[in-house]
């Protein structure tokens, strides 16, 4: 495991294996939340004890991050991200949703979004926000900030020297705010009063993402060390999300990860792969080491 591990490190195959890990991770976080919400339906108390064990489960992992190599951090990240956004963000817009009352977008008779879905939706300008203050932190390392800072001379000041990130704190913000902002994005695109899910400007915008999906694929497999692969490959599967949701909304193929018990061996497999990876990158880590990334 460990020679396979450095070899990931130096190839693109380090940051292909990341990008499975994602895909997986976002399937396997739609699984749980259908899971918990079938096996729970019958009892708030219990669906709310469940969701709040989670979340803290997924601030646990982060903070025991904060101490780990750089690897590893970055794995504990994502995994505390996405518990985080299940246990905390998922049962605040569900039952908020629920207790406010709010009635579903419908379409011909058929709803659209839930209420859950339109709580999201409230949050659009609060995300805008809060992505502007991060972006005028000076030490981010953020690919797509420092995208914005060298192309529209927004650069917020000189990044501290010797200064250390927080792998794992970092990873859980992107992990959060990347699910938040493709929910959002599906929502914009799905919403009749918007742009709607049948009309040709969403099919146009799908297909784009899988282009842009695609040009970080690209970009990904430039990278080489495992945990800056893994933070790159978050975004990237997120992005290629939208359109996988997509296309099986069109019909193409059934939303297996929502539909766990019916298709439990394919979400058995996808549940093998993701432990998979993430043994891999979490034994890949040396204690004390930091891998610089190519320039992508």
């Amino acid at each position: 495991m460990p020679f396979l591990a450095s070899d990931l490190d130096r190839s693109p195959a380090g940051g292909l294996l990341a990008l499975i890990a994602v895909l997986c991770g976002l399937a396997l976080g739609h699984t749980l939340f259908v899971l918990q919400s079938q096996i729970l339906a019958e009892s708030a108390a219990l669906d709310t004890m469940a969701s709040m064990l989670l979340g803290t489960i997924g601030v646990c992992l982060v903070w025991q991050g904060l101490s780990r190599p750089e690897n590893q951090a970055t794995l504990l990240g994502y995994l505390g991200g996405n518990l985080i956004w299940v246990g905390f963000f998922e049962w605040t817009w569900k039952y908020f949703g629920e207790w406010l009352k709010l009635e579903p977008v419908t379409d011909k008779g058929m709803p659209i979004l839930m209420p859950g879905l339109l709580m999201i939706q409230a949050t659009s300008l609060i995300v805008i926000v809060l992505l502007v203050f991060f972006g005028a932190n000076k030490d981010t390392r953020c690919r797509m900030f420092m995208w914005f800072h060298r192309n529209f001379k927004l650069r917020p000041g000189r990044m501290t020297a010797g200064y250390q990130r927080q792998h794992a704190r970092t990873t859980a913000i992107e992990t959060v705010f990347l699910i938040w902002f493709i929910y959002l994005c599906a929502i914009t695109i799905n919403d009749p009063r918007l742009i709607g899910y049948d009309s040709i400007a969403a099919m146009v915008i799908t297909v784009s993402f899988v282009g842009w999906g695609l040009y970080l694929v690209g970009k990904l497999t430039k990278i080489r060390g495992m945990g800056a692969a893994f933070r790159y490959a978050i975004p990237t599967g997120n992005i290629l999300w939208l359109p996988i949701e997509g296309f099986s909304r069109w019909g193409l193929y059934p939303e297996v990860w929502v539909k766990p018990l019916q298709y439990s061996v394919i979400m058995a497999c996808v549940f093998l792969m993701f432990v998979a990876a993430s043994v891999v990158v979490f034994r890949s880590a040396k204690p004390g080491s930091e891998v610089v990334a190519a320039t992508a």
